[in-house]
């Protein structure tokens, strides 16, 4: 008998979390890109940004955990039409969206070539790389389906992270080498760089509760690797900003191996016993894709606006400025968005039954007659 598969509070409080701290990312952008290292906005803002950049790798592990949490027998063809439609087709739709400010703006002119490769390529905004990324994971899921429920969880994550390193990292040197005139375009966007998070999360997600168990019993071990790891981290990539470091990226695997584990661990400490969320936790929960695409959006045309419209030079004061508009607009927009949708289905509900009971009240009259 197949367990029911339950909802695991402290993925949804780490997913808001991870939300959250992606649009600072693209806030700090702002600053980060606008100033150097010898100004005092820079230095300050610098440390909590290159905190923040664990979350795509959290959100791959994320994907991973929820699928593999039951051992339940999976409908490919119900998986791949809900991932076009709840993943798929909002991407092509925000792409149109973002293309169409580029092309009012002035940016560029339009053209169905370029649609199409921003669609396939995904960096027409920075954010866009995840969704190419996640939907290569789940153009595999077959594969994950298979071999990993066959493979020894520890060969698995052994050969996942030797796999990320060589062919993820380095995969256009080596291309490179063999192939001299050949560039590479997919460098940023290849699955590979990402496997480990993806293997972690699955296997996690096939041993739930004895994984929550050991991050429980091991915290302070955690928040010391945490600590550790994030300070190495931040101090390097501080030291090595606009240089050429390739040591880095094993460094920042480390630290968002360590990263996952003690926001998991802090989640589940917030999660406490809860069986049930608030209203407020699930519609944010249910509407991070859709403020994740679209919060850029606010960055991008506020920036321009003040800039060209208002005259703000001081980036500074235009990162402040964003940074209020990105986290209200777009997190009010979708939460409303979702309390309409939640009115609408209830609506329908309502009329079902009244329409019901009219049918019903007809047939007795009809059987009485």
């Amino acid at each position: 008998m197949i367990a029911k598969r339950t909802p695991k509070i402290e993925l949804s409080y780490m997913n808001i979390i991870c939300a959250l701290l992606v649009i600072f990312i693209h806030c700090a952008s702002v600053l980060i890109g606008g100033t150097t290292k010898a100004d005092a906005a820079f230095n300050i803002v610098f440390v909590p940004w290159r905190f923040s950049t664990f979350v795509v790798p959290a959100f791959i592990f994320m994907s991973g955990v929820k699928f593999f949490l039951t051992d339940r027998r999976m409908n490919y063809f119900k998986f791949y039409k809900g991932r076009v439609i709840r993943v798929v087709l909002p991407y092509m739709l925000w792409v149109v969206i973002y293309m169409m400010f580029f092309v009012n703006h002035h940016y560029f002119d339009f053209s169905w070539d370029k649609l199409i490769r921003y669609w396939i390529h995904g960096d027409l905004v920075g954010h866009f790389y995840f969704v190419i990324i996640i939907v290569q994971f789940y153009l595999l899921m077959p594969i994950w389906m298979y071999v990993l429920r066959r493979t020894d969880t520890a060969a698995g994550i052994i050969c996942s992270i030797l796999i990320s390193v060589v062919f993820g990292f380095n995969l256009s040197n080596m291309l490179g080498a063999v192939f001299p005139n050949y560039v590479f375009e997919w460098d940023d966007v290849i699955f590979t760089k990402y496997l480990f998070y993806w293997v972690l999360g699955c296997y996690v997600g096939m041993n739930y509760a004895a994984f929550k168990k050991a991050v429980m019993s091991k915290k302070l071990l955690i928040t010391i690797l945490f600590l550790l790891s994030a300070a190495l981290d931040i101090f390097l990539a501080y030291k090595t900003y606009n240089v050429v470091a390739p040591w880095m990226e094993e460094i920042h695997i480390v630290y968002c191996t360590a990263a996952i584990l003690f926001f998991f661990m802090l989640t589940s400490l917030l999660a406490g016993n809860r069986k049930r969320v608030t209203w407020l936790t699930r519609a944010l929960d249910e509407q991070c894709y859709n403020i994740y695409l679209s919060h850029c959006l606010v960055v991008l045309w506020l920036n321009d606006y003040l800039i060209t419209e208002m005259g703000v030079t001081n980036v500074t004061e235009r990162f402040g400025k964003i940074t209020a508009a990105a986290y209200l607009v777009p997190i009010i927009f979708w939460l409303l968005w979702h309390l309409i949708k939640l009115l609408i289905k209830q609506i329908i509900k309502l009329i079902k039954k009244l329409y019901a009971r009219i049918k019903n009240k007809k047939g007795s009259d009809n059987y009485e007659i």
